[in-house]
């Protein structure tokens, strides 16, 4: 997929590229595939990384709590109330 599709499209996709999935965490492919080529999961000739993945990433390195919506769960918005 080029990065031009992305500026299109509503969100991030669930699977991506090393190019597209290093755009998404803000460094270059090549600092992307050095650090991260480990987790992702091969597909035919491509190689692709979960969003999910890469957000339980960035929110380790920065120490943030994930909502358990990134874990597969349902958020229930009436539950504060």
């Amino acid at each position: 997929m080029r990065m031009e599709r992305v500026q299109i499209m509503p969100d991030w996709p669930a699977r991506m590229t090393a190019e597209m999935a290093s755009a998404y965490m803000g460094i270059s492919k090549s600092s992307f595939i050095a650090r991260y080529q480990a987790i992702g999961v091969k597909e035919g000739a491509n190689t692709l990384w979960a969003r999910a993945q890469l957000d339980a990433i960035i929110a380790k390195q920065f120490n943030l709590k994930q909502s358990p919506a990134g874990r597969g769960a349902e958020i229930d918005t009436w539950a504060d109330l």
